[in-house]
């Protein structure tokens, strides 16, 4: 989800607190890593001094760059000091957001611990999804719903080789369903779950044809209703429905 302006030096200024509290040399060369030029970082043993040079350098990247430093300074951050993880996550969340797989989410669109079940392709078109029904965009939200499985379908044919990525929506997801044999990768893990076999091979088959009807349903959906417009009783349920719907599917192919 791009973020504004104002997000970027808001977000910029609250890494920077937590950057003030590293040692010299760490918070030195973390962000050199994230861009900044620190030629200008005096060599004294002076905290003060140091954080003040660290923040003019960033101050003075331009707004693309700044972007691109965030998720850096904040892998640095909580490498440099797991115990700062928490923390930092706390420090986030009261500024209004989250922070997942490198991306900074608004709190409230994707609820972290959803989204930790989610493949990182799936996240930021899911947010923007939930970000436009609740805007009254329908039609956005079922094509951002659609993108998160699409982007994902499109990632795993990437990953691996699966064949031409431009197939339709539908084939991809059934292709990479099939061959990266997920259903039968659940049926075996809900075996050694302790589940009897014939129940697991039932789980598997109902998951099975109900994400079929689901990715059939995401593909007409998104032909017929994406380019509706007004908002209607009908329309906002459908549009929900298809990000849930979305949302599963993405949750299936996570991690493969």
């Amino acid at each position: 989800m791009a973020l504004t302006q104002a997000e970027i030096e808001r977000l910029g200024n609250v890494l920077l607190g937590k950057l003030m509290d590293l040692p010299i040399r760490a918070k030195t060369a973390l962000v050199a890593k994230a861009g900044v030029d620190v030629s200008g970082v005096p060599c004294v043993q002076n905290n003060a001094v140091v954080n003040l040079a660290v923040a003019g350098a960033f101050g003075k990247l331009d707004l693309e760059s700044k972007r691109r430093a965030l998720p850096i300074l904040a892998e640095g951050i909580t490498s440099e000091r797991p115990e700062e993880r928490e923390p930092l996550t706390r420090l986030l969340q009261q500024h209004g957001y989250q922070y997942l797989d490198g991306a900074f989410i608004p709190v409230g669109l994707l609820d972290e611990r959803e989204a930790r079940h989610l493949p990182p392709s799936a996240t930021s078109e899911l947010t923007k999804a939930i970000t436009r029904l609740a805007d009254n965009d329908e039609s956005g939200a079922i094509t951002a719903a659609c993108g998160a499985v699409d982007a994902t379908a499109t990632a795993l044919y990437q990953k691996h080789g699966l064949g031409d990525p431009s197939a339709s929506f539908q084939t991809k997801v059934n292709t990479a369903l099939n061959k990266l044999k997920v259903f039968e990768k659940l049926e075996s893990q809900l075996k050694d779950s302790g589940i009897k076999t014939e129940d697991a091979r039932k789980i598997r088959e109902e998951i099975r044809e109900a994400t079929k009807h689901a990715t059939e349903a995401l593909q007409v959906t998104r032909r017929t209703l994406g380019d509706v417009h007004g908002t209607k009783p009908a329309y906002k349920k459908i549009a929900y429905d298809t990000i849930k719907w979305a949302s599963a599917i993405c949750g299936l192919l996570e991690g493969e």
